[in-house]
């Protein structure tokens, strides 16, 4: 693989006007343009998100009438726990990672004036790879396959097939390199083609957002890559000894979508709010290392890679995971303190990216709020060591909290405060991504129906795990301590009617896109910068052309656009 490195002047000039731009399918399924390949990660992405939510609809009527299983005992006696699973793998690889990836291949390039995305070729390998990747999976589960079997009657367990589980686990790794593989060419955009005068602490938010959480990714994946690689390794042999047996599989790959890991896919919603805001309010962003400093103080305390029960079961109750429990609400807290401090002194003019931006975050708080309850038995503990035993019936409590739906309630509201987010990008971004703007009631409806459903989905989880129902929904022992059977069910109605919720938000956006977009009903007026925009992917036509600039920008400050100091790609 070979690539240009940022050009600049009329070099870069001479290479727009010079290029072949191929249209039509052949150009949007044989280029390497990272514009191309960041809608295709965004229209594949919000299909996944569709099939992830209607996987969770399954599992929560499932979850309604607790210790039996009605409505998914088709097919192999393993299909509670392949859905189950499935509704996770699909919402972080099938939905949050490729449309974060997908945003950040699109805008990233243009807010660091770069010509292209770094390794263009490896770009587009990247995601085909994981389009068949995850075909895959997806087909494999559904075919007795999955991450493996909790309750086994053999090795090779009835209701799974050997055969399908091996390529579940092969696919999935295929899915997670690709990601992977796509991460190192964002990051490596921002790192090496920043224009003259950008350093770091210039970097637009949504950019310097996209670095600190991909550069987490990118230490983290490998080390779930290896856990998936010990597990395929056992599992060929004629006696899986451990880590390849069904029942261990699961569990030594689950800490991916528990705490403190599952922040680290949600830390660009504050990066999205911190453009979109500033925007909206027609001020600069205010104490702006501050939120960097902030976004960068959540990057570093949703680093989870060690955070392994299957190899420490008691991970839970170490300092370290406590204190980070506790702690990941303060950056929240200081970045959503900036942007009030900017709010005040601006002009608020209500959006719907402006209010999708602001749910995201308020969603990421509360994963974060619930965070810090969910490890706090162990933290009270620590008092009790100086205060005798004064404690012992609210320690107990606490700690009972630890093993049940209260991790789900912070994985899903962590991950839909990412996905709203994200539709709060695509909201901001549409006319420079597709050259049309988004129907801007439908956006605050989806809004809205997404806060109502995760109010109501991750709520009602949230009050489960405080009745005692264990996580391992699957499992019939989830439900033998819980308080009051009754009431358990009826708000795992409650969750059922969130999803539902959930799924139509999501689906308002799909519909939004396909009038607005395929069928060219959006507002086209003013694309190039409708909103007034601070950053350089403004300074650029919408679409950009090939090259993006005309010139390569130079900059002296994060807001070029709102005190202009650009030389090259002028705003009007």
């Amino acid at each position: 693989m070979t690539e240009n490195q940022t050009e600049t002047g009329s070099n870069a000039a001479e290479s727009a006007s010079g290029s072949l731009d191929i249209g039509g399918l052949a150009g949007v399924f044989g280029t390497s343009d990272h514009k191309n390949i960041g809608r295709l990660y965004i229209f594949f992405g919000l299909s996944g998100g569709l099939l992830a939510l209607i996987l969770n609809i399954f599992v929560r009527f499932e979850r309604i009438n607790i210790g039996s299983v009605g409505i998914l005992d088709f097919g192999s006696s393993n299909q509670f726990f392949q859905t189950w699973s499935l509704s996770r793998t699909t919402l972080l690889f099938f939905c949050v990672l490729p449309l974060l990836i997908g945003l950040a291949s699109y805008i990233v390039p243009l807010q660091v004036g770069a010509p292209s995305l770094s390794f263009p070729r490896a770009a587009a390998l990247a995601f085909w790879a994981w389009a068949i990747g995850i075909m895959i999976h997806v087909v494999t589960v559904f075919t007795d396959g999955g991450l493996g079997e909790p309750d086994p009657i053999s090795q090779f367990a009835q209701g799974m097939d050997p055969d399908a589980t091996e390529l579940s686990m092969l696919s999935i790794a295929m899915v997670v390199f690709a990601l992977l593989l796509g991460t190192v060419c964002v990051l490596a955009t921002i790192i090496s083609q920043r224009p003259q005068g950008m350093t770091l602490f210039e970097l637009p938010l949504f950019s310097w957002s996209m670095l600190i959480a991909g550069g987490i990714w990118v230490l983290a994946l490998p080390v779930w890559l290896s856990n998936l690689a010990v597990s395929w390794v056992d599992f060929q042999g004629a006696d899986a000894l451990r880590y390849g047996a069904v029942e261990n599989i699961w569990d030594q790959l689950s800490w991916l979508w528990s705490q403190p890991m599952i922040f680290a896919f949600a830390i660009p919603v504050l990066g999205i709010a911190g453009d979109v805001l500033p925007v909206s309010l027609e001020v600069p962003q205010r104490k702006y290392k501050v939120q960097q400093i902030a976004i960068g103080a959540m990057g570093a305390l949703s680093f989870g890679a060690f955070a392994q029960p299957f190899f420490n079961p008691d991970v839970a109750n170490q300092a370290v995971f406590v204190v980070m429990g506790i702690l990941i609400v303060l950056p929240i807290l200081v970045f959503l303190g900036g942007l009030v401090d900017t709010a005040f002194r601006g002009n608020l003019s209500l959006s719907a990216h402006l209010i999708l931006s602001v749910v995201g975050v308020l969603a990421l708080l509360v994963a974060a709020v619930v965070s810090a309850f969910h490890v706090s038995g162990p933290a009270v503990g620590a008092v009790q060591e100086l205060n005798d035993s004064w404690l012992d019936g609210l320690i107990s409590w606490l700690r009972d909290v630890q093993g049940t739906v209260l991790a789900t309630a912070v994985m899903e509201h962590a991950l839909i405060a990412s996905v709203i987010g994200i539709i709060a990008g695509l909201y901001f971004w549409a006319p420079k991504i597709f050259g049309y703007q988004l129907n801007r009631n439908v956006g605050i409806l989806s809004a809205l129906t997404l806060l109502g459903g995760l109010a109501l989905s991750g709520g009602s989880n949230i009050i489960n795990g405080i009745l005692d129902e264990g996580d391992e929904v699957y499992h019939s022992s989830a439900y033998e301590g819980v308080w009051d059977t009754n009431a358990v069910e009826f708000f795992n109605i409650v969750g059922a009617i969130g999803s539902l919720l959930l799924l139509a938000g999501v689906g308002l956006v799909i519909l939004d896109l396909t009038i607005s977009v395929i069928l060219r009903k959006g507002n086209e007026e003013n694309a190039k910068d409708p909103w007034g925009g601070h950053t350089l992917e403004w300074a650029t036509d919408s679409p950009p052309p090939t090259g993006n600039f005309t010139d390569a920008p130079v900059v002296d400050n994060e807001r070029p656009l709102l005190f202009p100091a650009v030389t090259g790609g002028d705003k009007q």
